[in-house]
């Protein structure tokens, strides 16, 4: 017995890899360059097209929606909302829900509206690396805030203040770069506090300061959004690293900024608990995301190394640098993204400009020059909010990208949507179940309808923390309604057994 359960294990985990890896254009191959197709009609929203010239069809799927809205003097005004940058993760932990910047939250399979969780209140915002229901919120104001999607509710539930008690001018995370560890155990914050910048070391377990480190005169006239000799600060995916990139513009090799007898420059690392220095990973520092090589080592992985027109990573500890791709299409007009944190090994890429061949791939991180194709960006990017920035998922199974889809020039506002990229296989198990099943209006109040193709046997519905609130027989129907009315706020799991299948599915109970 205890010999074919072992089987089965093996047969399961083997199943559960061949279905992890179809999800992803699996080209390992070294990169060539692809120049970019005659551009296709920009599809409508919830729509996609297909870019076959990459070796694994992509299909790419608009969703987002030019804005009209009538200001505060009773003027029209047009916006186009997009995600924020290739390094803030779109996605939740589970990959149900995305969001538009710090604006609103979607459903990841309908692309509707979930929530509208308001422009100011929550700026700016991150989804937790563990809880899919969580937004972590960092004021300039230093309230840290925590922010639950199912209820809609929002708690402050720190303030960051100086070595004295007092509130910093600005706390800021990055400034705009800067990311919670994988496992939301800590963020490091700078904050202005005249013209000094502190690095602040944040628990957000235990909600409190653990560390700070005063950098004197390091704001200096760097005004409300970046010190002056800081491009940005950010703790590394296990927490073990604080990462600083020094601006190249204000700072280099020959005029440092120079900090108790030490200089800095270029790109350096810190011990989390203490802000102990570790070790300066290049003189330069340029586009780039901190992640995983292939090898386990925590890297920063960028633009611009020794060579130009070449990707590289540096390791964490000090223990050197790797040539991952020497091509002219990696120059420095790009961005990089690791937010694949369930993928470690891999960076996602960008190359913003057709004449770079306006690709986005997936590269691993070692010494092969591996790649995956991710198809191209089609955008004219004639403006930097045009500039795709495409940022990886949690699975690293898709990433989501701007395009204007060749519409340019640059207007005021630029022409600018966000697209979903991924591989056009068949449908994975998760889609298939959403074309068996489909549910409305999700969120709700009241009422649920459920519509299915095959019979329904039963459904249980279970709360957050997986115990059976209900249990419903349907009678083989294919049509139900069901009254959540009595239902607390919140978000449930709906499970249901079919002729030939169980499928779940999320509802969100406002």
């Amino acid at each position: 017995m205890r010999q074919l359960k072992e089987i089965f294990t093996i047969i399961f985990i083997l199943y559960s890899f061949q279905t992890v890896m179809a999800q992803f254009p699996n080209d390992n191959a070294p990169y060539q360059s692809i120049p970019t197709p005659a551009t296709p009609a920009l599809p409508n929203y919830g729509e996609h097209v297909i870019d076959n010239s990459v070796p694994n069809p992509i299909q790419i799927t608009r969703i987002t929606e030019v804005y009209n809205y009538i200001d505060s003097n009773g003027n029209p005004q047009v916006m186009y909302p997009t995600h924020e940058y290739s390094k803030t993760q779109l996605w939740n932990a589970d990959q149900t829900l995305y969001k538009n910047r710090s604006w609103k939250v979607y459903d990841a399979h309908t692309y509707q509206e979930v929530q509208d969780i308001g422009v100011s209140s929550l700026y700016p915002c991150y989804w937790s690396n563990i809880n899919p229901d969580l937004l972590w919120s960092f004021k300039e104001n230093g309230d840290i805030k925590k922010h639950f999607i199912s209820t809609n509710a929002t708690q402050v539930v720190g303030t960051i203040t100086n070595a004295s008690g007092n509130a910093y001018e600005y706390v800021k995370l990055g400034p705009g770069e800067g990311n919670i560890d994988k496992n939301d155990y800590y963020v490091a914050l700078v904050g202005k506090d005249g013209l000094d910048m502190d690095v602040i070391i944040y628990d957000l377990q235990k909600l409190k300061t653990v560390f700070r480190k005063k950098f004197v005169g390091c704001w200096q006239n760097g005004g409300s959004s970046f010190p002056h000799y800081v491009d940005w600060v950010s703790i590394s995916q296990s927490g073990n690293y604080v990462v600083i990139m020094w601006n190249h513009n204000t700072t280099s090799q020959t005029n440092p900024y120079v900090e108790n007898g030490q200089s800095h420059f270029g790109v350096e690392v810190y011990s989390t608990m203490d802000m102990q220095y570790q070790n300066r990973l290049i003189h330069y520092g340029n586009h780039g995301d901190l992640g995983y090589a292939a090898d386990g080592d925590e890297v920063l992985v960028q633009f611009y190394g020794v060579h130009r027109n070449g990707l590289y990573m540096y390791k964490l500890n000090g223990s050197g640098f790797t040539t991952i791709i020497q091509n002219p299409d990696f120059g420095i007009d790009g961005h990089i993204s690791c937010r694949n944190i369930n993928r470690p090994g891999w960076a996602y890429v960008t190359h913003a400009d057709a004449a770079q061949s306006g690709q986005m791939l997936a590269v691993k991180l070692d010494n092969t020059g591996t790649v995956e194709y991710f198809g191209h960006h089609f955008s004219s990017n004639t403006s930097y909010a045009q500039s795709p920035m495409a940022t990886a998922s949690p699975n690293g199974d898709k990433i989501c990208f701007k395009s204007d889809f060749g519409i340019g020039p640059n207007t005021n506002p630029s022409v600018v949507y966000s697209f979903i990229a991924t591989l056009n296989a068949p449908l994975s198990v998760e889609e298939k179940q959403f074309s068996k099943i489909q549910m409305y209006p999700n969120p709700t109040e009241d009422f649920v309808k459920v519509y299915s193709t095959e019979n329904l046997k039963n459904i249980d519905i279970y709360t957050i923390s997986g115990r059976v609130l209900k249990s419903l027989d349907p009678l083989d129907s294919k049509e139900i309604t069901i009254d959540v009315r009595n239902f607390v706020a919140g978000l449930y799991t709906f499970k249901f057994v079919t002729d030939n299948k169980t499928i779940t599915k999320k509802v969100i109970i406002k």
